[in-house]
């Protein structure tokens, strides 16, 4: 059974256990030691990565395989050639089937029929290799001839997990039902639903003088189900069922000698249960006869670590075999099943000592590179214009390619190529490979993200490992060139990411890096209590300084000079007051005539009332003297 996130399993013997993970490198790991003995990486483990695999034991006359070039031919006894070698067949997302030779640590052949992903994978000693795919085909392989020996149509699911019967008469495929196949006429026999979902393990099973069964698993099931390969029974319900909290990972069965069948499940929540299943026709869902889990021998407060199940095995003297930890660095032990409680609980070290490491690293073979490698970056791929090989050179003038070299134009003038990137690279790979600091200096010294990206999106993989020692440099010197470290390094995780995770010395690049961060980390906190108290008392500095101002301000006083406009305005009012002035003066004379006019009359009036009183008077006297 596959995992969609890492394909794992034991060898047939349980000497040896191998698994895929999402880094596309396989690795081997020796059970009875615990050590990695193999790790290979494919040259494609980036754009289709291994989702399936499967171990074969075949002898060396029944595969077609070629002798290693870098290794002299030496004659072999016929002990050698009859023993079987191990072989590792891998599905990948592109089609192919890859066989990697244990023996001679290199790749023996590629199976190239499929049109898309490989889903399933199974081996039979006696009948070979079977291999499903999303283009909905089962293909049965000839590995003398490196070809298909037969192919046939599965149906329009998909096709998730298959098995072979013991006897070899018969194929299993599990989709959303398990289907039913003979392999002498590839007729679908008969169809066993039952399943809600995708079905994720198969496993076949005989009983001596007895019948064939299969079991199969399903997500979201929470149950396993056995089915009987009887032709003439028409009954298409399972025969049993066996109850499980979790999904299964792993399914292991065997048949002891009172002809019970036992079955180890690991499911995904790290715990392994047994069942003891025999021919009783039960229809109730039976329950585990032993569950098995590993904890650490930390303790914690609040309660017991775990330390997951990851694979496990039945081994022939009814004896398990574990594997639990992390699939970074497996622990592997075999361990006596205790059926006198229903928990059997082990308390196990989770870590390893350090010293093992090392020597299971460097006990790791290295892997061949073939001829036809193709190094792909993230992200879009561009393809370089073919060049017209008649005409010799540039058509662009001399002056020209000149300033399109400068590291400091943002835009090219009409009638000039330019390639945002693309100058920068080549001086950046002149300035890794001479070492010469003024080249690298006027590439590192730009802000710009844009031109950063692309420089390093166009740089050659063989460039980067000189180019993190540049930057480790750099990141030791002061703020501006540490800033300018960090964007470029930034640019260069991102962009090289997938080609980083690939390399074995990817500590010894970045420990340096990881240490400067650390030590700067741990001044933080110093410096920013630091920061706090100056800026504290540089505030009470200023305060104080204001306030002796302000008292200086307060006890003195304060003269302003007349500017130009008080100075206009002081003659404008002038200019007014003479104007006022003299027509007051001409309003004045005006009234004195006018007085002196009304005094005129006025005497006038006078004078001649004064004359009628006299006329008056006479005319008085006369009458009296008349009388």
């Amino acid at each position: 059974m596959a995992n969609a996130v890492n394909c794992s399993t034991f060898s047939s013997d349980g000497e040896y256990f191998a698994n895929c993970g999402a880094d596309g490198k396989l690795k081997i790991w020796d059970t009875s030691t615990g050590r990695l003995k193999q790790e290979y990486v494919s040259n494609f483990h980036l754009s289709s990565p291994c989702c399936v695999l499967t171990w074969l034991y075949v002898n060396s006359s029944s595969t077609n395989t070629t002798p290693s070039p870098w290794k002299k031919r030496r004659k072999k006894s016929i002990s050698e050639e009859s023993a079987p070698k191990g072989i590792i067949a891998m599905g990948s997302t592109n089609g192919k089937l890859t066989l990697y030779d244990t023996a001679t640590s290199s790749v023996s052949t590629q199976l190239d029929d499929h049109s898309s992903t490989v889903t399933a994978v199974t081996w039979s000693e006696t009948v070979g290799l079977f291999s499903a795919a999303d283009d909905h085909h089962i293909i049965h392989w000839n590995l003398k001839e490196n070809g298909v020996k037969c192919k046939w149509k599965s149906g329009k699911g998909k096709t998730t997990s298959l098995a072979v019967s013991e006897d070899g008469k018969s194929l299993l495929s599990g989709e959303r039902v398990v289907k039913w196949w003979n392999l002498s006429t590839k007729q679908l026999i008969k169809t066993f639903t039952g399943h809600a979902n995708q079905v994720t393990c198969l496993s076949t099973v005989k009983i001596p003088f007895g019948s064939n069964y299969v079991i199969s698993g399903a997500c979201g099931d929470g149950c396993l189900s056995v089915w009987t390969l009887d032709e003439h029974k028409t009954e298409r319900t399972a025969v049993a069922s066996l109850a499980l909290q979790d999904d299964a990972v792993s399914v292991s069965v065997n048949v002891s000698e009172e002809s019970q069948v036992v079955v180890l499940v690991v499911t995904r929540s790290g715990q392994a249960h047994i069942f003891h299943c025999q021919q009783n026709g039960r229809t109730k869902p039976l329950k585990p006869s032993l569950s098995i889990a590993v904890a650490s021998d930390i303790s914690q407060k609040d309660g017991v670590q775990q330390i997951p199940l990851l694979h496990a095995k039945l081994m022939e003297d009814q004896k398990l075999l574990l594997a639990y930890g992390t699939y970074l660095n497996p622990t592997f032990e075999r361990v006596t099943p205790d059926f006198s409680e229903k928990v059997q609980c082990l308390v196990r070290s989770e870590n390893r000592k350090a010293k093992d490491k090392k020597e299971e690293i460097s006990k790791v073979k290295s892997t061949i590179i073939e001829d036809n490698v193709e190094y792909l970056t993230p992200g879009l791929i561009e393809t370089a214009p073919k060049r017209n090989r008649s005409n010799s050179g540039s058509q662009l003038l001399l002056k020209d390619r000149l300033e399109n070299l400068s590291l400091n134009a943002e835009s090219s003038p009409a009638g000039k190529s330019t390639s945002s990137g693309t100058n920068r690279t080549q001086l950046l790979l002149q300035g890794l490979n001479s070492k010469d600091k003024t080249i690298l200096s006027s590439v590192f010294v730009t802000r710009n993200e844009s031109i950063i990206r692309n420089t390093i999106a166009k740089l050659p993989v063989q460039a980067i490992g000189p180019l993190i020692k540049e930057l480790t440099i750099l990141l030791q010197g002061k703020t501006l060139t540490s800033k300018m470290a960090v964007r470029w390094l930034e640019a260069l995780l991102i962009t090289h990411a997938g080609h980083l995770l690939s390399q074995a010395d990817l500590m010894q690049l970045f420990g340096p890096i990881l240490s400067l961060i650390d030590a700067k980390l741990a001044l933080l906190t110093e410096i920013s209590r630091l920061r706090g108290r100056v800026s504290l008392i540089t505030g009470q500095i200023s305060q104080t300084v204001e306030e002796q101002h302000k008292e200086v301000t307060e006890n003195c006083l304060v003269y302003q000079d007349s500017d130009s406009s008080e100075e206009d305005d002081r003659i404008e009012d002038e200019e007014l007051e003479s104007e006022s002035d003299e027509n007051w003066e001409e309003m004045s004379n005006q009234e004195d005539q006018e007085d002196e006019q009304e005094e005129q009359n006025d005497q006038d009036i006078r004078s001649t009332n004064s004359d009628e009183i006299d006329e008056n008077d006479n005319q008085d006297d006369d009458g009296s003297i008349s009388s």
